[in-house]
């Protein structure tokens, strides 16, 4: 019986962001592939706008586990070295080692030192099958088996990853379908504070505060370059009694 496997090949993670680039494919594919998404609500404006009921603020992005994926084969450590350097920014990993031609800066000049790669998860076929642009967030690794220099030849990996958003999906709403316009993300560049993000996504340094409430953090002295915000419509503001 032919399996997507067979005719697709097997699951694969693949990075294209120097310096981290690399390919790591899974022998025998993953047992079980779970999603799961989370939607954040708000009550803030909905009484001027004569609507008791929550709004809509945002889907959170998808988290995907991977359950019981098997690398096998004389690799199988430089392939897990390589899953566990696309968690270590700045690392690397295979990339960085081929004779140090790759720099930490991309050619556009974007410092990817203290910013995970983003990864291609890919499974199947197109449409039907698994595609997704993700983080990686967590690893864990059981070697199973070794040859007779101790050389691991098989190992178990069940993965966690964070879908990472299209860039076409951050537009902003158009207006006649009934959304809010100006929704969208940013990410954090080296330097970059909240209230730098308030000032020029809406004007004002204070917006800070409704950039934390909307990413719930507590403190805006822990952002870091790279953290993808999200940033609300001013609709969503809350009160100003309620600041």
């Amino acid at each position: 019986m032919t399996t997507l496997g067979n005719v697709y090949g097997p699951a694969v993670l693949t990075c294209t962001q120097a310096p981290m680039i690399g390919t790591v494919p899974f022998l025998l594919n993953p047992d079980s592939i779970s999603l799961s998404r989370d939607v954040r609500v708000t009550n803030h404006g909905a009484k001027k706008q004569g609507n008791m009921g929550s709004q809509f603020v945002r889907s959170e992005p998808s988290k995907i586990s991977l359950s019981d994926v098997t690398i096998r084969g004389m690799e199988t450590k430089p392939l897990c070295d390589q899953l566990l350097n696309w968690m270590h920014p700045g690392s690397g990993g295979l990339g960085q080692m081929v004779g140090g031609m790759l720099t930490r800066k991309a050619h556009d000049g974007t410092d990817y030192t203290n910013r995970l790669p983003t990864l291609t998860f890919l499974w199947g076929p197109p449409l039907m099958g698994f595609c997704y642009s993700v983080m990686l967030t967590s690893a864990t690794i059981k070697y199973v088996r070794f040859n007779a220099d101790a050389v691991p030849v098989r190992a178990k990996v069940t993965l966690q990853m964070l879908e990472q958003p299209n860039p076409l999906g951050t537009l902003p709403t158009n207006p006649t379908s009934g959304g809010l316009p100006g929704r969208g993300t940013r990410t954090l560049t080296e330097g970059e504070n909240l209230q730098a993000v308030g000032l020029d996504s809406y004007g004002s340094p204070h917006a800070w505060r409704e950039v934390a409430r909307a990413n719930d953090i507590e403190d805006p002295l822990r952002v870091k370059p790279g953290q993808v915000l999200y940033l609300p419509h001013p609709e969503d503001f809350a009160p100003e009694e309620a600041r």
